[in-house]
């Protein structure tokens, strides 16, 4: 097990209740994707949200994956920034929480068309023309980046607040910290037909079929499921995308952000 730098919080599971309205946003060209995103969200009176992005054509995309720990006592860290010129977002996800703040992880492609994957750095990416995406607004709460004594990073945590409306489907958000197992985790808090939204980070990823990717980070974004088993697409330091069904144990690493829908 990973030894964190500061005292392990004594809740592992932070969960806040809301709604959740689908949404479509229609996103300008030319700005980062974080102002792009911002903006879009202002004009719809959205303050919470996961948002889709798939087939997105870029200009500049920047990104980072998984790297050695720093050697400050935290357990991983970021590569240098990587910059694929002419690159498409297959599909990634993201959390937009309190003052536009994003995070995001997705698979691409460069010019060549090969496929990349990784921690999306939305104010170094910008779009080649306008685009719509989708996703779901969220009423009653919403994340807010803070730094966590825990692990040594600023992360989302959970932030419940006042509902609006009545309408809308049931929903939670929810933040799991370290040395949780992912998929049976989700699956204790959940009931038939819930829908798991959400990326993080992982101690290795470990796959039904083929080669563990091996930690002691692994980046991951939930991309399907079945009942409460999990298709994601994940990434290491090598910075090989691998796709496939989570068995076994998988632990969350630093942190995973996680929008639990109920159908």
């Amino acid at each position: 097990m990973l030894s964190h730098p500061g005292p392990a919080d004594r809740q592992r599971v932070q969960i806040a209740p809301c709604r959740a309205h689908p949404l479509r946003l229609r996103l300008k060209a030319g700005l980062p994707l974080d102002r792009a995103i911002a903006a879009a969200a202002r004009e719809a009176g959205v303050n919470g949200a996961w948002l889709q992005l798939d087939d997105l054509l870029c200009t500049a995309l920047s990104f980072v994956i998984p790297a050695p720990p720093p050697g400050d006592g935290r357990v991983a860290f970021y590569s240098a920034t990587r910059v694929l010129r002419g690159a498409r977002i297959v599909t990634a996800g993201l959390h937009l929480g309190e003052a536009g703040a994003i995070h995001a992880h997705g698979i691409w492609t460069d010019a060549a068309g090969a496929a990349h994957m990784g921690h999306l750095r939305p104010e170094g990416t910008h779009l080649s023309r306008p685009a719509w995406i989708t996703g779901w607004r969220l009423d009653g709460a919403f994340f807010r980046r803070r730094f966590d004594p825990e692990t040594g990073f600023p992360l989302f945590t959970t932030h419940r607040k006042a509902r609006r409306l009545s309408s809308g489907r049931p929903a939670r958000l929810i933040r799991l910290r370290p040395h949780l197992d992912l998929a049976p985790t989700l699956a204790a808090l959940s009931c038939a037909g819930t829908r798991f939204l959400g990326l993080g980070s992982l101690v290795g990823t470990r796959f039904a079929t083929g080669a563990p990717l091996p930690g002691p980070a692994t980046e991951i974004l939930i991309l399907g499921q079945d009942r409460s088993r999990l298709w994601v697409a994940s990434v290491g330091e090598d910075g090989t995308a691998h796709q496939g069904w989570l068995s076994g144990t998988n632990r969350t690493c630093i942190t995973a952000e996680l929008l639990l829908i109920d159908e």
